[in-house]
C-alpha cells in the first residue's frame, strides 16, 4: 500500500512538472504568486545567502509544488525544486555552487493540487565575497580520485548507490545532486573507502536539507572500523563544512548522531590532504 501511495505522488510530480512546461507557453494561465488559493504567509525571500549558496523560502496556507528557476541573466537557466515529497506548505530550496560576488535572477513558480501555475516576480540577491583562507587540499574522497561507497544505510526508494539519490551522489562532487536516505533519520551512515591510505587533515560534509526534515546537526567518523573522530556539529544546510582531523586512514564511516529527521543525507562529503 505504501508503495502504490508513493508511486501515486511520483505520478502526481510529473504531471505537475508536464503542466509547467506546458503553461509556461500560455501566457493567461500563469497567475502571479499573490493569487495562490489560500494566500502566502510568508516570502518568497532569500535567505542564508553565502559565497556560493543561497535559500529560497516560501511559506503558503494551502500545500503547493514549488520549484526555482535561477542563474545570473534574467533567463535563468538552471532550476531546483523540492524533492522527494508531495505538495507541502512549508518550501525551502537550496541553490548550490553559485559563484562568489555574483548578481543571481530567481523566479518562483508554486503549482497548487488543481494544476494551476503561479510565479513571482523577477527576484535578484548578490552572493558574498569568496570567504578568505578557504581550506585547501586533495580531495581523496571522491570518485575521480578512486574512492567508492562500500556501504550505506539506505539509498531513497531502495535504489542503488548509482540511483537518482544513490550514495554515489554525496562523493561525485557536483553539489547539484545529492545522497538521500530511505527515511533514516539519525541512524544513516555511510562509508567510504579511499583508493589508498592516506592522511587525512580535513573532513568536509554538506548535509542535504528539506526545510523542515532531512538535515544533519551532528555526525561522527569512524577511520578503518576503529578510531573516532568528533562528534562534528553542522550550523546549517548552506554549503559544505570543514573540521580538522590528523588521521591516517583508508576507511571513512559517517555516521548521524543528530538530525531533524526524515531522509537524511549528504549532499557533498570530502576528506582532504595536505595541499
Amino acid at each position: 500500500m505504501a508503495k502504490s501511495i508513493r508511486y501515486a505522488w511520483m505520478g502526481l510530480v510529473a504531471v505537475v512538472i508536464v503542466s509547467i512546461a506546458v503553461l509556461s507557453t500560455r501566457a493567461s494561465p500563469i497567475q502571479p504568486l499573490a493569487r495562490l488559493p489560500g494566500g502566502v504567509i510568508a516570502g518568497p525571500s532569500i535567505d542564508a545567502i553565502t559565497d556560493t549558496s543561497a535559500e529560497i523560502a516560501l511559506k503558503t496556507s494551502s500545500p503547493a509544488f514549488c520549484q526555482v528557476n535561477y542563474g545570473p541573466i534574467p533567463q535563468y537557466g538552471q532550476m531546483r525544486r523540492m524533492s522527494m515529497s508531495g505538495p507541502m506548505t512549508d518550501h525551502r530550496i537550496l541553490l548550490p555552487g553559485l559563484h562568489p560576488d555574483a548578481v543571481y535572477h530567481v523566479r518562483l513558480t508554486a503549482v497548487d493540487v488543481q494544476a494551476r501555475v503561479y510565479q513571482s516576480p523577477d527576484l535578484t540577491f548578490k552572493t558574498l565575497s569568496a570567504a578568505s583562507g578557504p581550506v585547501r587540499g586533495r580531495n581523496v574522497a571522491s570518485l575521480s580520485a578512486g574512492a567508492s561507497v562500500v556501504g550505506v544505510s539506505s539509498n531513497y526508494g531502495g535504489e542503488g548507490v548509482t540511483g537518482t539519490y544513490g550514495a554515489n551522489h554525496a562523493i561525485d562532487g557536483d553539489p547539484s545532486t545529492e545522497w538521500s536516505s530511505n527515511g533514516d533519520g539519525d541512524k544513516a551512515w555511510i562509508e567510504i573507502e579511499l583508493a589508498r591510505s592516506s592522511h587525512i587533515t580535513a573532513i568536509g560534509f554538506w548535509t542535504r536539507t528539506m526545510g523542515s526534515t532531512a538535515q544533519i546537526q551532528r555526525f561522527e567518523v569512524v577511520a578503518d572500523g576503529k578510531t573516532r573522530l568528533g562528534p562534528f556539529t553542522l550550523p546549517d544546510a548552506a554549503g559544505i563544512h570543514y573540521f580538522p582531523v590528523d588521521i591516517t586512514a583508508r576507511r571513512l564511516r559517517f555516521n548521524v548522531l543528530r538530525s531533524s529527521g526524515g531522509n537524511t543525507g549528504a549532499v557533498e562529503i570530502e576528506a582532504l590532504t595536505s595541499p
